[in-house]
């Protein structure tokens, strides 16, 4: 009869499992909703990020086609490079942004 009472005490508490799994859950529900970015945000971070590519881009195509007299040579060229360099900054946002997710988690 003694081993049975052991047994019984070492037995976990279901109710007591509960408990913990919801705190654990509500945790991470409030840790999420602290560093997650909204889709808003995380769309204007990468239209931003584009945007100023292209934009620098073509601001120096201009310059150099005003100061070298290139014309329309200079901007076609500042185009194109700023379009690479704003799709390779949209990468790196999103790239930055998927590893803290995965760091969170």
């Amino acid at each position: 009869m003694a081993h049975r009472d052991e047994l019984n005490q070492n037995a976990p508490d279901p109710n007591d499992f509960e408990r913990r799994l919801n705190a654990k859950l509500e945790a991470r529900r409030v840790k999420e909703a602290e560093t997650k970015a909204s889709g808003w945000g995380q769309g204007v971070r990468y239209g931003t990020e584009f945007a100023g590519g292209v934009l620098v881009g073509a601001g120096l195509g201009y310059l150099t086609d005003q100061f070298f007299n290139w014309t329309p040579w200079g901007l076609l060229t500042g185009v194109l490079l700023g379009f690479a360099a704003g799709t390779l900054n949209v990468v790196r946002a999103a790239q930055s942004m998927n590893q803290s997710d995965d760091a969170s988690s």
